[in-house]
């Protein structure tokens, strides 16, 4: 693989021969998308405050008639209003249409099964499969909406949600030079292999109280457990490559590396989160007794800060780090960022949710689920002192993880970088970059 030089990092996208492929000499025909991003950001801000506003509202009953287009549809992760669930579909695609406007220059130079067009079909599965969820309806079955609720519940977030990640995290892997291109595709089409094969069959494990057979949910729960392995494979890749790599290049080179720490958190949290965590709430007889415990939280908040919190803070920092007066930049400010918003998710899994998950399923198991959903259970001293033993967790997070970031952003603001991308000529280049022959 080509070295990119350090300029062209932010706008060169890959071949299907491995050679970085740069839009520098295209710059003024790039299209304009700042206002469509705005008024997106509009968009959402409306249906966000307008759905929360709407289910507050209907689970008053204030809105009469209207309950279901403008309130609480009465599906748990479908909450909100269908009126809300239209505009947020709408929303989405109205997002795949930007990313189309920045893609189309390079889509139509590229073979359909090379990187840019995984990048585009992973986006535009993200609107097309939370669509399904309008196929639930008041007037259907509760078999029949909780099928359809879960696509969006499963397919969804767990799946092409998942494949979005991996694709980003394997673009920004070869980008910068951490993986290899080839090694990356065969990772985005093991996932898609997956998510084809067992994605439907993984999404059966939700489906206990609608009457599902022990076998689908037995099987549903091992596909589910499967899907984290490309990630995980893909993280192994770099933290290999990135060890390699540490011990040939001095820290002086390691322009982009608190943002590949990030994709390489994301990976740990998706195996440890979205695989370990659920995997151990997945199987039927675990599931039957637990739905809805600590358990339950443990696995959605590690697999949703882990990955869909650690993702997006890794991008950011990659671009913040071209929008900042390179003098005015803080390494030091983004590893403290770094470990602080992981040890803060660590402790909050581990000495809170986790040990408190366990003794509610021991309780439920000895005196029935009643007993420990119950306020008795709930209110009892040592579970209390549990909750409070999350607080130096949740300190960490916030002021050791969030408010790094929030600086760093001030910094962006206030020390904005005039030449943006070309004044990455003025630092160095890139992370770790594999040469022609795959190696440092």
């Amino acid at each position: 693989m080509a070295r990119p030089t350090g300029d062209l990092l932010g706008r060169c996208l890959l071949s299907g021969n491995g050679d970085f492929h740069c839009a520098a000499d295209r710059r003024s025909r790039t299209p304009r998308t700042s206002g469509l991003t705005l008024l997106l950001l509009i968009a959402v801000a409306i249906v966000v405050f307008g759905s929360l506003i709407g289910e507050y509202a209907g689970v008053k009953g204030w809105l009469g008639g209207l309950w279901f287009w403008l309130g609480h549809q009465g599906w748990e992760y479908l909450d909100l209003g269908r009126l809300w669930q239209f505009l947020l579909v709408i929303g989405l695609f109205f997002w795949v249409v930007i990313l189309l406007r920045g893609l189309s220059g390079v889509l139509r130079q590229q073979h359909f099964g090379n990187m840019p067009w995984m990048f585009f079909y992973a986006a535009l599965a993200i609107p097309a499969f939370y669509a399904v969820g309008l196929l639930t309806g008041p007037r259907a079955g509760f078999v029949i909406n909780d099928f359809w609720r879960f696509w969006v519940v499963h397919l969804w977030v767990e799946d092409f949600l998942e494949l979005f990640t991996t694709v980003m995290v394997a673009y920004m892997f070869v980008l910068l030079g951490v993986v290899r291109e080839a090694t990356a595709l065969r990772v985005i089409y093991l996932d898609i292999i997956l998510y084809s094969l067992g994605g439907v069959i993984g999404t059966m494990h939700h489906l206990y109280f609608s009457g599902t057979p022990v076998a689908h949910l037995a099987f549903g729960a091992t596909f589910s457990a499967m899907e984290v392995i490309p990630l995980l494979l893909l993280t192994l890749e770099a933290w290999g490559f990135i060890r390699a790599g540490e011990k040939t290049t001095s820290d002086s080179m390691h322009l982009h590396r608190w943002a590949i720490w990030f994709l390489v958190a994301v990976g740990v949290w998706n195996f440890l989160g979205a695989g370990v965590f659920g995997f151990l709430i997945n199987l039927p007889v675990v599931s039957y007794y637990e739905i809805g415990t600590a358990l339950t939280a443990n696995h959605g908040h590690t697999a949703m800060m882990g990955v869909y919190g650690m993702l997006p803070i890794g991008l950011m920092l990659f671009c913040l780090r071209y929008l900042t007066q390179p003098d005015k930049w803080s390494d030091g400010a983004a590893k403290i960022s770094f470990w602080s918003l992981n040890l803060g998710l660590t402790w909050m899994a581990f000495l809170n949710l986790f040990p408190l998950g366990i003794a509610q399923l021991y309780h439920a198991v000895d005196s029935g689920y009643w007993r420990a959903r119950s306020p008795e259970f709930i209110l009892l001293p040592w579970v209390n002192k549990l909750e409070w033993a999350r607080l130096p967790g949740d300190a960490l997070f916030i002021l050791g993880g969030a408010v790094p970031l929030l600086w760093l952003c001030w910094r962006a603001i206030r020390y904005p970088n005039p030449r943006r991308i070309e004044a990455e000529a003025d630092v160095p280049n890139t992370l770790f970059v594999y040469s022609s022959e795959g190696r440092l």
